[in-house]
């Protein structure tokens, strides 16, 4: 079934692209992307966890904003077109800071992960390629976003996963264990991203972590983000239900590996204080 499913999504992928591109005005379209690939950052969060009254893309890692590491790695990446800063309420300085480095979306209610990619379908229409980052993960590289694009080029698939490989869950490194991990069956093929509140210990142990930075075949993309559900606990339209849907049919969903350091997320004051150290590292 897998190789099937495969072979079907491959086959009718040119058919699916010619489907998104109808009915849009050409000047628009390259307007807003390159034609190939879109980047969406999600920046919605507040940083109340960490007790800052500001928005938590904003917080200062070694002196400069989360989202201004983000907005220099996407320019570095030689992507074309200005990446999508999808943001809430409550935090609209963000589009202050990004000023016109970037096309901002307004997400009028924070209901998950898979409705902020939702809210910026507008402003990205017609891309063949859609890369989302969490605005908190500020280390995310230019190289690393330009490799993962051109790896969905050469491979096309529904979804890739950026993932890190972890030694241990001690010291630093310990920020991880709160990480989503990445379970494989027997023939390395992903069968699941577990959540670590949901985690079993034996899926605790496992080491390769989700980064929450994902690249989706485009036209998949807006075809299945309609039919994920809010069915949790939280009642939130995750991102991560769309690896469970690709799984579920049978399609693939590769991963890529990125250093551990560019998967930190800053979530909490010890996550800012695990940031700076890497941010100063970095510097010398």
């Amino acid at each position: 079934m897998y190789r099937r499913d495969e072979k079907l999504f491959l086959s009718s992928r040119f058919s699916l692209a010619i489907l998104c591109f109808a009915g849009y005005d050409s000047a628009d379209f390259l307007a807003m992307s390159d034609g190939k690939t879109s980047i969406v950052i999600l920046a919605a969060g507040k940083g109340k966890r960490m007790g800052l009254e500001i928005p938590k893309v904003l917080v200062e890692v070694n002196g400069k904003p989360m989202l201004g590491y983000l907005l220099e790695a996407v320019e570095a990446s030689g992507v074309n077109g200005k990446p999508i800063v999808v943001y809430g309420p409550g935090v609209e300085r963000v589009c202050d800071y990004v000023g016109d480095r970037a096309i901002c979306v307004f997400q009028k209610e924070q209901l998950g992960t898979a409705n902020a990619v939702s809210a910026a379908r507008e402003a990205i229409k017609g891309s063949l390629c859609v890369a989302v980052l969490n605005g908190d993960n500020p280390f995310i590289s230019g190289e690393t976003i330009a490799r993962i694009a051109e790896y969905h080029d050469q491979k096309p698939c529904p979804i890739i996963v950026a993932v890190g490989t972890v030694d241990s869950y001690d010291g630093w490194k310990e920020a991880f264990r709160s990480f989503g991990r990445v379970l494989r069956d027997r023939r390395g093929l992903i069968t699941a991203i577990r959540e670590a509140k949901d985690a079993s210990e034996e899926e605790l142990a496992v080491r390769e972590v989700n980064s929450g930075f994902y690249v989706f075949d485009g036209c998949w993309l807006w075809e299945n983000i309609g039919r994920v559900s809010n069915r949790n606990a939280q009642g939130e339209y995750y991102l991560t239900d769309l690896i469970q849907m690709a799984v579920d049919h049978g399609l693939p969903v590769r991963t890529f590996p990125i250093p551990l350091e560019e998967c930190v997320g800053v979530n909490r004051r010890e996550d800012r204080d695990i940031a700076e150290m890497i941010a100063q590292k970095r510097n010398k």
